[in-house]
């Protein structure tokens, strides 16, 4: 990948959809492991959809927007709002914001509100051993298909600034050993299951229609760092970096996987193609680590020298333009020093090994991330 595309973190979400759906050496083995069981999830859906329609719209009219309990606000009101009449619950709603809005029955609104996220824990129940595999192997195909032997990868961590940030108290860690961000308490307290069950039962339904498309905004920004630090795990892991190191790799590029972590997210969020996503995801954050140890290596060769604090930028990284080295030369050198083993080689050390059908449903075999 270009080297400009460092300083654009989110857009790999969209390089890793595009590899999913174009290179077949990914997208038929990943697609293979969940084909058949989100066939399953899917026709199950839409048998649950169609029977509990009739039932679900009588449930939307008599006790969210109609005359009965009407738990969030008085028909009055809500008809005054929403232009209906009678004791239906009837009126359109703006869903969207300024412009970008357009009309909708509040009804079929709020019912598709409520059975989306149903329909998206069906497929997610039916395909969840294997959506973990899909996951691991899109990552690995893709580290695979880059064709680098695993020296590539392990060259360990390389500082690339000058005045690197200071860890945090030795008490500032989780029971894992993990280093714990300033400002996450109120984070992990707001993304609780009991909160978020209070929010969507009080805030995210109907009461305002722009709420159920903010939230997914809101909550992708408070989960953005994580998200995108989660995703690197295998990387970190291949790198053998510690505790303490991730953590200083991550702060030194915090915007960078707030970016990328929110995007992410984002897309994650929207039901049912969201799960999809969640595959092409990995391949994104594969493409991702793959520039960022190119960039390492370009580091420990002494091409460029660590940054000075005036010269880190928002993303920690840089200018692409201010480094006074040709880097796409620089690159190109370290693909031909990393190129030079026969493919036999490869094959018999390589980096990735699946055989079989993948773990975790009880298959024989093996597969590794890196």
């Amino acid at each position: 990948m270009p080297s400009e595309l460092l300083h654009l973190p989110p857009l790999y979400t969209l390089v890793g959809l595009y590899r999913l759906l174009t290179d077949p050496f990914i997208r038929q083995p990943v697609l293979d492991k969940i084909k058949h069981a989100s066939i399953r999830g899917l026709v199950v859906g839409a048998v649950y959809a169609a029977g509990s329609w009739k039932l679900m719209d009588w449930f939307v009219r008599h006790f969210l927007i109609g005359q009965g309990w009407n738990v969030f606000k008085s028909h009055k009101a809500l008809e005054k709002e929403t232009g209906g009449v009678g004791g239906g619950g009837g009126g359109v709603v703006n869903v969207g914001i300024g412009r970008f809005s357009v009309p909708v029955d509040i009804v079929l609104y709020t019912h598709l509100f409520i059975l989306l996220p149903q329909l998206s824990s069906i497929l997610r129940y039916f395909i969840y051993k294997n959506l973990k595999i899909a996951r691991s192997r899109a990552y690995s195909l893709t580290v695979s298909s880059r064709g680098k032997p695993h020296e590539f990868w392990s060259q360990g961590y390389i500082e690339e600034w000058t005045q690197p940030p200071t860890l945090p108290g030795s008490s500032q860690v989780d029971k894992n050993g993990r280093r714990i961000r300033s400002n996450t308490q109120y984070i992990d307290w707001i993304l609780w299951w009991p909160t978020q069950l209070v929010l969507r039962k009080y805030l995210y339904l109907p009461l305002s229609p722009s709420l159920p498309l903010l939230a997914p905004l809101v909550k992708s920004f408070l989960r953005s760092i994580t998200t995108g630090e989660y995703l690197h795990q295998p990387y970190f892991d291949a790198k053998g970096m510690s505790n303490d190191e991730i953590w200083r790799w991550v702060e030194e590029r915090k915007w960078a996987y707030r970016a990328f972590g929110f995007a992410a997210s984002l897309i994650e969020s929207i039901p049912i193609i969201g799960l999809f996503f969640s595959i092409s995801n990995r391949i994104g954050a594969a493409m991702w680590a793959f520039d960022l140890e190119k960039r390492q290596h370009l580091f420990s060769a002494g091409v460029i020298k660590p940054l000075q604090p005036a010269q880190v930028g928002f993303y920690g990284m840089g200018k692409v333009d201010d480094l006074g080295v040709d880097i796409q030369k620089a690159e190109k050198e370290i693909d031909r020093k990393f190129s030079t083993r026969k493919s036999s080689d490869r094959d018999e050390e390589g980096i990735l090994e699946i055989k079989g059908k993948g773990v975790g449903v009880e298959e024989k075999g093996k597969e590794k991330v890196l």
